[in-house]
């Protein structure tokens, strides 16, 4: 049975519950309905397990929600797993096994060699193969997030000076360098999009319908790469994300460069973040990334 319709299947099942077992108000569920709702939205055609919902987490911690719409979202998936758990017996872990907490356990990081295993899994021999070398290199060389990389349109890459502009939560842009191997690809990859697209659009990835790309597609490529090149099963595309921010980090780049580069909003409201201009950071990327 299809992940996302399971999922969406025990969420109006956990809501039936909490009405007429728990005699909650119907504002109080479709509250909670609404959190879970976005969570089956992630998980897309992931299964519930307990790498898919730390990822979850890692990710929604990267999101500028209050530390209150943080701890809900928390809270409410603790208690729908928990009532997976102990009502309907359908998974084979405690809730109280999640690290929900600022300490909770990161997504595995791959090598280098396993990165560009992956990206060299492919060659430049169709529309499709170009395109999914060319997502995997654009996902680790930027460290974007996929809601970015499928934002992504042809405007927004400036070879000549080599930086894309990449569009984050809330509207926020920032601008990260584009390293000469990434460079190459997407030179290479953009003369056979414009073979395949006959009439240029604006998105920089498409189907093979010729319709822009979602989260799921994404999701999808990252995960039958990572299988067909031997890799774990649970890599899916904030693994890239995380490998590029611990691969600058042993590099030698300085933590906030790092989080300047990613994007990353704080999760603290004490934390300040250093300006970086666009000059160091080409030079601290140039330094620091194993693909620049």
């Amino acid at each position: 049975m299809d992940k996302k319709l399971k999922t969406n299947e025990l969420i109006e099942t956990y809501s039936e519950y909490l009405i007429y077992q728990k005699g909650l108000s119907q504002n109080t569920v479709n509250s909670y309905v609404s959190d879970l709702k976005k969570l089956s939205y992630y998980l897309q055609d992931t299964e519930i397990s307990q790498q898919s919902i730390e990822n979850y987490f890692i990710d929604v911690s990267e999101f500028n929600y209050s530390t209150s719409t943080k701890k809900r979202y928390y809270s409410t998936i603790k208690n729908f797993l928990n009532y997976l758990y102990e009502v309907e017996n359908l998974v084979n872990i405690k809730v109280t096994e999640f690290q929900l907490k600022s300490n909770r356990k990161l997504p595995e990081v791959l090598s280098v060699n396993e990165i560009e295993k992956m990206i060299n899994f492919y060659k430049h021999d169709n529309y499709l193969n170009s395109r999914n070398l060319t997502i995997i290199d654009v996902l680790y060389s930027t460290g974007c997030r996929v809601s970015e990389l499928c934002n992504i349109s042809l405007s927004d890459i400036d070879l000549d000076d080599s930086y894309i502009k990449l569009k984050g939560k809330g509207s926020k842009e920032r601008i990260v360098p584009i390293g000469t191997e990434l460079k190459q690809n997407l030179l290479i990859y953009l003369k056979i999009r414009e073979t395949f697209i006959k009439s240029k659009g604006e998105a920089l990835f498409l189907s093979k319908s010729k319709n822009e790309l979602d989260r799921t597609a994404v999701f999808r490529i990252i995960k039958n790469t990572a299988l067909k090149a031997s890799l774990d099963n649970t890599i899916h595309p904030h693994t890239l994300r995380h490998s590029t921010a611990t691969h600058m980090l042993e590099g030698g780049c300085d933590l906030r460069t790092v989080q300047e580069f990613l994007g990353h909003s704080s999760v603290s409201t004490t934390q300040i973040y250093t300006k970086v201009t666009k000059e160091f950071l080409e030079e601290a990327f140039l330094e620091s990334h194993p693909r620049s």
